[in-house]
């Protein structure tokens, strides 16, 4: 199981809200599904929020009507926009690539605390 924490935006009570997910990812193929799952998405985006932790981002977001946009921060200073669901992960260095492994409770803290993320509208 991979552990995620997922932020998103509520239309129905017009509220940010978040929550830690437990996905299936016994094989590359069973993840990317569970993946595209909770971001609503057919595709996704990597974005580096820090060393340690990456953001993945439906690679369609702008697209699709009333997505909401959020302004984000990274711990480098770049200020991005991403539009829709945002699925929080950890990096894992390998010998060759980075793969994604499990946020951990004390990552969830320190977002929590330190996430400079503003909702800044949606999408047309």
């Amino acid at each position: 199981m991979l552990q995620v924490y997922l932020l998103y935006f509520d239309t129905t009570i017009m509220k940010i809200q978040a929550e830690v997910r437990q996905l299936f990812n016994e094989t590359e193929d069973i993840l990317d599904k569970e993946l595209n799952k909770v971001l609503l998405s057919d595709g996704y985006d990597f974005y580096d929020y820090s060393d340690e932790i990456a953001i993945l981002v439906d690679d369609r977001g702008f697209e699709k009507e009333f997505n909401p946009v959020f302004e984000i921060v990274s711990t480098f200073g770049d200020c991005s926009r991403l539009a829709g669901r945002l699925v929080f992960v950890r990096n894992v260095e390998n010998k060759y690539s980075t793969d994604i492994g499990s946020i951990k409770h004390e990552d969830i803290f320190n977002l929590r605390i330190n996430l400079d993320i503003k909702l800044i509208g949606m999408t047309k």
